[in-house]
């Protein structure tokens, strides 16, 4: 095997410039997709879209093949906020706003964007799980999409003070168990050849993750800050929590083994040069690969996030699990069409007896057969 730096793939395609396999997940938030944005997303498998796009702009994706999942806040929405939610919809809810919602008037806090209020719902209600599952598969049916992005799932994404209201209002409810029968009602209602794609479902996985056919963890590995990319270390003792390995281990690998038919995807961020976003997407896509998961990352600048390496056909890994050299902070796993490999530690590193140089870290590096 030789050694081939990422950001130098140069993948066989077939056809008319195109890869000799789509890349499994990519996410664009943008409401207007250009010639070279349609010719990158269209790529993927699947295309996670901020909201329901217009007509026009959802079939120059859709004519290309990929299949569209539509952004979609779980637990509550912008008022007038149309992708947060549909306006129609807005105001039916707020027609029941005693009933299916657990304010009277919009609240920040919890997973809304800081500065911003929100309607939240009160899952707690049977009529608003049935109401909004039919609503949600009715857009599905007339748009064309292939399914929902069900963003922040979870009590901790619901501000403190609501939490108290719910648990007020509804004692010895769980909150969880009650969102998790609004996927039930969801699930029934789209069927089951529409895709839910949810965010960080693992986390209760019990619950969620009967109704998913995806699951997104965020920053797991490369995240942004100040303007560029941070790299999470392989493993820190004294925080291990935001470290790669703990949370991967004891969160979403238990996740991942109960539930064998969900796909995992981990979604990254970077800010500031091409050079360093080159580096990220490297990282990020060789950490996805030592569960034989998936991996998308978001640029500041989108035309940035194009590289090949999501197309890379590696077939079956050849063992049970990743091999790890801790003292050296690296990690890797063989597969079919060859080895990724990831260096977290400060310096140059060496893997299987020296065969494999693994230089200039942070970085995650692919030896193809």
């Amino acid at each position: 095997m030789a050694l081939v730096s990422l950001a130098g793939l140069d993948l066989p395609c077939r056809g008319a410039g195109r890869p000799s396999s789509p890349g499994p997940a990519a996410f664009h938030y943008g409401a207007a997709f250009d010639r070279s944005a349609v010719d990158w997303y269209t790529r993927f498998a699947l295309l996670v879209t901020g909201g329901f796009l217009s007509r026009e702009e959802s079939r120059k994706l859709m004519d290309r093949g990929p299949k569209l999942v539509a952004y979609e806040w779980s637990s509550a929405f912008y008022p007038t906020d149309a992708v947060s939610a549909n306006l129609t919809w807005q105001s039916e809810a707020l027609k029941h706003m005693s009933e299916w919602l657990l304010n009277t008037q919009p609240v920040g806090g919890g997973a809304a964007t800081p500065g911003r209020k929100a309607w939240w719902y009160d899952f707690a209600d049977p009529e608003l799980r049935l109401a909004r599952a039919a609503h949600l598969a009715t857009r599905l049916s007339v748009s064309g999409y292939s399914g929902l992005f069900l963003d922040t799932l979870g009590f901790e994404h619901v501000p403190l003070e609501l939490r108290a209201v719910f648990s007020a209002r509804h004692p010895g409810v769980d909150y969880n168990r009650a969102q998790a029968a609004f996927l039930g009602a969801l699930r029934t209602a789209v069927g089951p050849d529409r895709i839910l794609f949810l965010n960080q479902g693992y986390r209760q996985s019990e619950l969620f993750l009967p109704y998913a056919d995806f699951d997104l963890t965020e920053s797991y590995f490369v995240g942004a800050s100040a303007g560029k990319p941070y790299f999470r270390p392989w493993h820190d003792p004294t925080d291990p929590w935001n470290s790669i390995l703990t949370p991967m281990e004891q969160l979403v690998r238990p996740a991942s083994r109960r539930f064998p038919g969900v796909r995992f995807v981990h979604l990254g961020y970077a800010a500031g040069s091409d050079v360093a976003t080159r580096r990220a997407i490297e990282y990020n896509y060789a950490a996805a690969k030592l569960w034989d998961h998936s991996a998308y990352l978001v640029a500041e600048n989108p035309a940035t996030e194009h590289d090949d390496v999501y197309f890379a056909d590696l077939g079956r890994p050849l063992a049970a699990t990743y091999s790890h050299d801790p003292d050296q902070h690296v990690a890797w796993r063989q597969f079919e069409g060859g080895i990724v490999a990831l260096n977290a530690g400060p310096g140059t590193a060496s893997i299987l007896n020296g065969r494999y140089q693994l230089a200039d870290p942070p970085r995650g590096y692919l030896f193809r057969s």
